[in-house]
């Protein structure tokens, strides 16, 4: 788990170097960051739900028959 935190902490600062390089706020880089892994998230969730969606009216059809 410490090597994990390590590569972490190594990323964030290689995000921070490459953003001051380029003259890029990194809070900037972080809300962008994240408000793609919530997009990914939330379009994951909606896939899942279509699929439990799709499940029960496959089973319902498969009762009235």
């Amino acid at each position: 788990m410490d090597n994990i935190n390590t590569i972490k902490e190594k990323q964030i600062e290689d995000l921070k170097s490459i953003c001051s390089s380029n003259g890029i706020k990194y809070d900037s880089m972080e809300r962008l960051l994240q408000s793609e892994r919530v997009k990914k998230l939330q379009k994951r969730n909606h896939y899942i739900q279509q699929t439990i969606d799709s499940e029960i009216e496959k089973t319902l059809e498969n009762e009235n028959k």
